[in-house]
């Protein structure tokens, strides 16, 4: 790897590294709970305000995230039910919800969407609507009691009566002319009980109850007459989940449907930059050697310079180096060996005395050339003898 290569290499390590740090240092920036008009999330979104002021009145507030957590809760007449949006409900979650709310004293519907009268099964149908100013009751209500001056601020979905039964009442139009042509809309919509169903509250006022605009005109005392009639307030949340027949099994079924598609061909495009980048491997390439010289050429050379600089011990050293490494294989050694164990094993095979065999397997030391080629042969004939 080359100093460039190791260079790149640690720009992308920093770089990866600060990501990550980044989105860790994000990560703990954000609150645990930032889901819209839940009653545990501290933000402007939220409803946190409103819940623990229910709590302070002595209000039981259980909060159920998803249908199945809903259903597992118990209900009674002396409880209100919310249902915080219907963006998330489908038809069968809405049958399940609306079976469920039979036996409850109140069903409150926040922030409810077109969807409301096909899912719940209620005679309404809501939509978008900024609120501009403050808007008055003007209207006979039953099931809430509203005082002169109260006025409610910052509601964002006008609900709209669909059809029109004895007792329905409609509440805070946007302005106090609104309904004279007939219609009957306004930001809260009464729906006394029937046969099917407990009171129910249908209330385009999910924003002015957040933590935002809790303390704007009378939406502090709005969200607690909605919401306060009864001991027990059942807190439902939609999830994902509501919206499908099937709950999803797995990551794949909540991610955008095109999200696999894109992981695809991002990972094909990858591949043919590799394969356009990276280098082509052809056929193996032999050079023809500048010379070729045979071992025993290179042996005799060096025996010739050992002669003309008179060093018979090196010579003697190298002579009995090859011994002991062909000698080390006949006894059942590796050529890693140490000399003197090489000579206890030769001692033992040819029942020699070791101090016989040190002097001709390890004592380099040759005063004389008739010395040196006493010992040579002495050495072949060692190894002929092992042979034999």
């Amino acid at each position: 790897m080359t100093a460039r290569t190791g260079r790149r290499l640690a720009l992308w390590g920093l770089v990866v590294l600060l990501i990550g740090i980044g989105a860790a240092v994000l990560g703990g920036m954000r609150t645990a709970n930032e889901l819209p008009f839940d009653p545990d999330n501290p933000e402007d979104n939220g409803m946190q305000a409103l819940a623990r002021v229910l709590e302070q009145e002595g209000v039981d507030v259980t909060v159920a995230r998803g249908l199945p957590q809903l259903l597992g809760t118990t209900v009674s007449s002396d409880t209100t039910v919310l249902v915080a949006g219907t963006a998330l409900i489908g038809e069968d979650a809405g049958e399940q919800i609306s079976a469920y709310a039979e036996g409850a004293g109140r069903v409150v519907v926040l922030s409810p969407e077109s969807n409301t009268g096909a899912v719940l099964d209620l005679p309404v149908e809501g939509g978008n609507y900024a609120q501009v100013g403050a808007a008055a009751p003007h209207c006979e209500a039953s099931l809430l009691t509203w005082r002169d001056g109260d006025e409610i601020s910052g509601a964002n979905r006008l609900v709209e009566m669909t059809s029109n039964s004895d007792g329905d009442e409609t509440c805070f139009p946007p302005t106090p002319g609104y309904n004279a042509g007939g219609a009957q809309s306004g930001f809260v919509i009464e729906l006394p009980a029937t046969g099917e169903r407990p009171d129910t509250v249908v209330a385009g006022i999910a924003t002015s109850l957040t933590n935002q605009h809790i303390t704007d005109d009378a939406n502090a005392a709005a969200g607690l007459r909605l919401l306060g009639a009864h001991p027990h307030l059942v807190w439902y949340i939609p999830a994902i989940s509501d919206a499908g027949d099937t709950a999803p099994q797995s990551l794949i079924d909540v991610l955008p449907d095109a999200f696999v598609p894109s992981v695809v061909l991002l990972v094909l495009a990858l591949l043919a930059t590799m394969i356009w980048r990276g280098r082509r491997l052809g056929p193996v390439v032999t050079e023809p050697l500048p010379a070729i010289i045979r071992s025993v050429e290179t042996t005799q050379s060096r025996s010739r310079m050992y002669r003309r600089a008179q060093d018979r011990d090196r010579a003697l050293a190298a002579l009995q180096l090859a011994a002991r490494r062909r000698l080390a294989a006949r006894v059942g050694l590796t050529k890693h060996a140490q000399p003197e164990q090489i000579v206890r094993a030769v001692a033992e095979a040819t029942g020699r005395h070791t101090d016989e065999l040190h002097r001709l397997l390890v004592d380099a030391s040759a005063p004389d050339d008739e010395t040196l080629v006493r010992i040579a042969r002495e050495v072949r004939s060692l190894e002929e003898g092992m042979i034999g």
